[in-house]
């Protein structure tokens, strides 16, 4: 559901009470969200604002957000004016779905300044405008020329003007509505859903006053699990009939939108990640099934010498003219021979030597090019497969991973932070577990984090995370948990008794010339297993 003017004003109502907020830092974890870092008296924490066209809000949260390593130009035009300024005031009008928050920030030569933000949360034209204290635009999230919106321009220079003032009704003072007429288009800040439930408790014998009195006195926000949807809002949908589950209005958000926010900052970087591996893996399948169908004419290079052997014992070695040649061969057998007819028989017999030359040369480098294709193809499967798991940092993993060999450009600039590699964790027992989701943190648990007497778990003849855990002679239980997820973060999760290979981390070794990630091992045992989500495990990312 979207948000609607009621909600928004509750939520405006919540920040007002840590009003004045100090803004820290300011960056942007996808195209359409931007994280400021605030603190107050006795606050400090993330707002977020989020501009998606489908879950756009704004709300004050303690979730971690990995950001973008470039800073969009917009994102550096906030952090010139606003950083370390004070939001001192926050302006709601006529219940409508944007806020204007006043800043005080100092220049470059610290004079104060005026600044004003305003953050629309209207659907489709969702944005995040920065106004100076003339009333002109700075700059904003998304620009709107005018021959786009002829009401309505949004550039670097144009006025400022406010949304469209739709005329309605304030829902919290009107005395008299009309039943037969829809609410939304006679009250500001009213959304259909909101209408619905109003109506719902009207026929149930509430009063419209009294419905209005619940949602002033709201400090709440209600979350209605429907389907694979969840709708909300600041009084219980009894309309619905399911149960709703309260939040604090401000972590309620954070419930409702940080999956979602989560998997839109990983479309926004994976897309174009899918993209370049699934093409790699439809060139090198090409390639591979022209190199076997090139292997095959390799193959019959032993046909060629014997034509040409053949074609030497014909009693006139110069005539020419002839498309095809009838010879008994040497098991007494007829056998047709085709002949190039500008040719003699004698050229002809040469030619068949030399593509007998050719082919047995190359043969070897077919079967070499083939070994390297499929290897790439392996590598490439390895890497949807990862892509189809990864969370926002394991999607800029692999985004430098194919930088780091060349199938993405890499990022301009120099002395740049090597980047920490992540890897995730859990405890069993007073074990603790670690795996990898993708090459380079596969990579640096096998050969540089884990122990030679910890206890590797791989998937056997699957594309999946390697598993670590910190003991020699793990029990039944922790190897069956390890097992499990080695599987579960594998190709194989949706299979049953998938083979899980392991050893001592001692016994693995890197396979020379191969990508990260990818190794040999000896002495090991299996165990079959059908994976499933372990629930009772708190992974956690290190």
């Amino acid at each position: 559901m979207a948000l609607d003017g009621i909600t928004l004003y509750k939520v405006k109502e919540d920040l007002d009470r840590h009003l004045p907020i100090r803004i820290n830092k300011i960056a942007e974890t996808s195209k359409t969200q931007i994280v400021f870092n605030v603190h107050s008296e006795g606050l400090r924490t993330s707002l977020v604002m989020s501009f998606h066209s489908n879950y756009n809000h704004i709300c004050l949260s303690d979730r971690s957000y990995t950001t973008y390593n470039d800073p969009s130009t917009f994102v550096m035009v906030l952090r010139k004016y606003l950083l370390n300024g004070i939001i001192y005031k926050i302006e709601q009008f006529a219940y409508d779905r944007y806020l204007l928050m006043h800043v005080r920030a100092r220049n470059e030569l610290y004079d104060e300044k005026e600044y004003i933000l305003s953050v629309e949360l209207m659907g489709k034209y969702a944005n995040l405008i920065l106004i100076s204290d003339e009333g002109k635009i700075i700059d904003a999230l998304k620009k709107i020329p005018p021959y786009e919106n002829t009401r309505r321009t949004i550039l670097p220079g144009a006025v400022f003007e406010r949304p469209e003032k739709q005329d309605k009704a304030d829902p919290f003072e009107v005395e008299d509505i009309d039943l037969n007429e829809s609410l939304v288009k006679q009250l500001q800040g009213f959304s259909k859903l909101l209408e619905t439930e109003a109506r719902y408790r009207m026929d149930k014998g509430q009063s419209f006053t009294e419905i209005m009195e619940l949602i002033k006195a709201s400090r709440a926000l209600y979350l209605h699990k429907v389907k694979e949807s969840c709708e909300f809002h600041v009084i219980p949908l009894t309309h619905l009939n399911i149960e709703a589950r309260a939040y604090d209005i401000q972590k309620g958000f954070d419930e409702i939108y940080y999956q979602d926010d989560e998997k839109e900052r990983i479309r926004n970087i994976s897309d174009d990640l899918f993209k370049v591996v699934k093409r790699q893996i439809k060139h090198y399948d090409t390639k591979i099934k022209k190199l076997k169908q090139s292997l095959d004419d390799a193959l019959n290079l032993q046909s060629d010498k014997d034509s040409g052997d053949l074609l030497y014992t014909y009693p006139d070695l110069d005539q020419k003219g002839l498309k095809q040649l009838e010879i008994i061969d040497f098991e007494g057998k007829s056998r047709q021979i085709s002949l190039d007819p500008k040719l003699s028989v004698k050229a002809n017999a040469n030619k068949y030597y030399n593509q007998y030359q050719k082919k047995r040369k190359g043969k070897v480098y077919i079967e070499e090019q083939i070994a390297i294709a499929e290897n790439e193809l392996t590598y490439f499967e390895s890497l949807n497969e990862q892509l189809s798991l990864a969370n926002y940092s394991d999607a800029l993993d692999i985004k430098e991973e194919l930088a780091r060999f060349g199938y993405l450009k890499k990022n301009a600039g120099k002395n740049k932070k090597k980047k920490k590699v992540n890897l995730y964790t859990a405890k069993v027992d007073g074990h603790n577990i670690f795996f990898g989701k993708n090459n380079l943190q596969n990579a640096f648990l096998s050969f540089e984090y884990a122990h030679s007497d910890y206890t590797w778990f791989h998937a056997k003849q699957f594309h999946g995370a390697h598993v670590v855990v910190d003991t020699a002679n793990p029990d039944e239980k922790l190897i069956r948990t390890c097992a499990n997820l080695a599987a579960f973060y594998s190709k194989g999760r949706y299979s049953s008794s998938v083979p899980v290979d392991y050893c001592l981390v001692r016994e693995l070794k890197k396979v020379k010339g191969a990508k990260p990630g990818f190794v040999t091992f000896k002495n090991y045992k299996t165990i079959y297993i059908d994976p499933y989500e372990d629930n009772s495990l708190s992974i956690a990312s290190i």
